[in-house]
């Protein structure tokens, strides 16, 4: 499997933090725009209820029993006119400037009713002290009947202030609440998508570093494939001149050694004769991981249309399939089923003198398998055996052509001999067997 692309982990980091700054912003942000809030309502709540109610109470203590009311009552005890008559001024100055600041206040539509209500109460109140009425004791109880419904009207006015403040704060505290709660959700969405980018990176960081790591067990066991692979090429290179069966000791040794250095579940080596293949060499479990798959077929035979040596074979190049259980070229109608277990499939060609001879077939149990680096390697490893194929067979050529010459130097001397005169043919000295017993007695007795 091929290690997952994008980010690298530096970028995915730093998106991370950018994240994260990102979502404390809009916490701060939205902090200070409930700050904002709430002290909108504060004040809101100060200068449309509280000051109102201030004025509505300053208002009615004015026309209350310690001023307006203390004043009839000592009107009506002495009678003084011109005592009315200044102080009522005074009271009616005082009440009406209460009166008009209260009104520039923010006015709810109840409100509004409540105060056309109370608006001729205080104007006849108004006009009646102004006008300085004697202090008869009718005029005194009527003064003091229209004080009192100004009163009332007053604290209706002053109630509905509260019950509106009340309900204000109502508000205000739902407010609070709605933005303490939507901060607490930004925060513990800040924490849980940091978190959850935190633990995909981690997890993605993981699944690189084994990857990695798999990949260079790969890569190791690739070269252990590599270096066994060239002592086996030189061990059958010097076997080539005794062991007719050398090429083929030579595939089978390459397909055991892509299974046993744990690269591949299957390896075949197929070699082409016209138009017919054949598998030639194989190690693994065929029955199991190529069940069905003829050991020689055709090249119009529905199984070489889905054969990945085939495809090398003709075409010249490697072939990879990645993902063969998905692969449609691989399930072709006539064609023998991909079993469970075989994920990745290559096939790469082998050469002799420059001519495509055959092709090395892998089958590898893991998806996406055959990654760039291993097909380095695997076309590496099938150009060492095409070289090693292109010198064995040169080692025999070179062999029969010096066998023949020394059969030919051989029957050249055998004719030169045959036709050579007795005369001309070298002497051979006698043995000491075929020399005659007088000259044995001469030398040792003397000449008789």
């Amino acid at each position: 499997m091929s290690a997952p692309t994008g980010l690298s982990l530096r970028a995915r980091l730093y998106l991370v933090l950018g994240l994260a700054l990102a979502l404390v912003a809009s916490s701060a942000l939205l902090g200070w725009w409930q700050s904002q809030r709430l002290a909108g309502i504060a004040k809101s709540l100060y200068e449309d209820r509280l000051v109102p109610v201030d004025l509505l109470r300053e208002l009615e203590h004015t026309l209350g029993p310690h001023q307006l009311g203390a004043l009839l009552i000592t009107q009506a005890q002495q009678p003084d006119a011109a005592k009315l008559d200044s102080a009522g001024r005074r009271l009616v100055d005082a009440t009406r400037q209460l009166w008009t600041r209260y009104l520039a206040t923010r006015m709810a539509p109840a409100e509004r009713t409540l105060i056309v209500r109370t608006q001729p109460l205080l104007d006849q109140l108004w006009a009646t002290l102004a006008t300085n009425p004697p202090s008869t004791p009718d005029t005194l109880r009527e003064l003091n009947q229209r004080r009192l419904a100004a009163m009332r009207m007053l604290d209706e006015l002053i109630a509905f202030q509260l019950s509106q403040a009340r309900v204000d704060t109502e508000r205000a505290q739902q407010a609070a609440t709605e933005a303490a709660h939507l901060g607490l959700l930004l925060v513990l969405l800040t924490g849980g998508l940091c978190s959850v980018v935190v633990c995909t990176v981690w997890t993605r960081y993981d699944d690189e570093r084994r990857l990695s790591q798999d990949s260079r067990e790969r890569l190791q066991r690739l070269y252990v494939a590599l270096s066994q692979t060239n002592q086996l090429i030189v061990r059958r290179e010097a076997e080539a001149f005794d062991d007719p069966r050398a090429e083929q000791r030579l595939f089978e040794g390459l397909c055991r050694i892509c299974v046993e250095t744990g690269h591949a579940r299957f390896a075949a080596v197929v070699l082409v004769d016209g138009d017919h293949f054949e598998r030639v060499a194989e190690h693994g479990p065929a029955d199991r991981l190529m069940p069905g798959a003829p050991k020689q077929w055709s090249r119009d035979a529905p199984f070489a249309r889905s054969s990945m040596a085939t495809r090398a074979i003709l075409e010249g190049r490697h072939q990879v399939s990645n993902h063969a259980l998905e692969d449609p070229t691989l399930a072709t109608s006539g064609a023998p089923l991909i079993p469970p277990g075989v994920e990745s499939m290559a096939a790469f060609p082998l050469r002799r003198g420059g001519e495509v001879v055959g092709a090395i077939t892998l089958l590898a149990g893991e998806r996406g398998y055959f990654d760039p680096q291993v097909l380095g390697l695997m076309d590496e490893m099938a150009g060492d055996l095409s070289f090693a194929l292109d010198h064995v067979r040169r080692e025999r050529d070179q062999a029969r052509e010096l066998e023949g010459l020394r059969e030919a130097l051989r029957r050249h001397e055998s004719g030169l001999v045959e036709t050579t005169p007795a005369a001309f043919r070298p002497s051979v000295p006698p043995t000491p067997a075929a020399e005659s017993p007088d000259a044995t007695d001469q030398s040792e007795h003397g000449p008789r």
